[in-house]
């Protein structure tokens, strides 16, 4: 496999982003929807939801893991119930260029860069014509790429799947760090205790950084938005990862998010946890889907 270039000489793959960004304000203006105001003078209410890895196991279903039968019935609730699935470069887009949000916009998040995204989150997204954002973490798709293994109980994605994945146009793909999920010696991409704030800016930028070359480098991608690991979040990190070009920053706080004309609520959107083991109907009432 080739080895990725350094970061220096990608810099933020200004020309990469710019393409990527412009396709995602031209599908924002040319939608005719409501004004993202038009719910009223809060903002319009977009939940989001996040999901890991997809299991056929039922019994193995707990706080990170789900079946393919819960996800399809997440959908069909959510179509039903008149939601239509965009994308966090979709939202920057209309956010920032004034366009317009569905009346009942939903957000569909899933961490970790799992295979099972691809093996069983991909065909039900096409049957139920949803869309979702998937954060990998470039240091588990670089091994499982370098040692490839089909096994969708454990293995993540490969960049030619990340590939695959971005081509069916019904997935985004995000920044969920190159080696910083883990809880030690950092806790997620967090400051660390008595960490500079030289040393702390160089830390984030050089593992962000790295899985923004790697993408770039196989899959051709520029994510621009970010998934917190582990949803640990020191303010500091914001204007860092502003500075690398990323327009929507991910978090784990359990939150339905106002969205308006105010681009910052995109530096700190909420998501909810979907665990396994919890109906449908309950888990969607509990967080103000109805």
């Amino acid at each position: 496999m080739r080895r990725p270039r350094p970061f220096a000489c990608v810099a933020l793959g200004i020309r990469g982003a710019a393409v990527f960004l412009l396709a995602a304000l031209l599908i924002g203006a040319s939608t005719k929807l409501p004004d993202p105001l038009a719910a009223g003078s809060q903002g319009t209410e977009l939940p989001i939801l996040m999901y890991h890895s997809v299991l056929r196991d039922e019994k193995r279903s707990g706080k990170y893991i789900v079946s393919p039968h819960t996800i399809e019935e997440d959908l069909a609730y959510l179509s039903g119930h008149g939601y239509t699935a965009i994308l966090p470069a979709e939202l920057a887009g209309i956010v920032n260029r004034g366009g317009r949000l569905p009346e009942k916009p939903v957000i569909i998040s899933l961490d970790d860069g799992y295979l099972n995204n691809l093996t069983y989150v991909l065909p039900l997204l096409e049957q139920y014509d949803m869309k979702a954002v998937i954060a990998v973490v470039g240091s588990y798709s670089e091994k499982f790429s370098e040692k490839p293994d089909p096994n969708p109980a454990y293995a993540h994605l490969t960049w030619a799947d990340i590939t695959l994945l971005a081509d069916s146009g019904r997935i985004e793909i995000a920044n969920h760090s190159y080696d910083m999920h883990r809880q030690s010696p950092r806790r997620g991409a967090k400051r660390k205790a008595g960490e500079s704030a030289s040393d702390y800016y160089n830390a984030l930028v050089e593992d962000t950084g790295r899985t923004q070359s790697l993408l770039e480098e196989y899959c051709g991608i520029l994510p621009t938005t970010y998934a917190y690991p582990y949803g640990h979040i020191s303010p500091e990190s914001v204007p860092i990862l502003r500075e690398m070009g990323f327009t929507v920053l991910l978090t784990c706080t359990e939150k339905v998010n106002r969205i308006g004309n105010d681009p910052e609520v995109l530096f700190s959107l909420g998501r909810f946890n979907r665990a396994g083991g919890v109906s449908t109907e309950k888990f969607m009432k509990q967080i103000g889907i109805e």
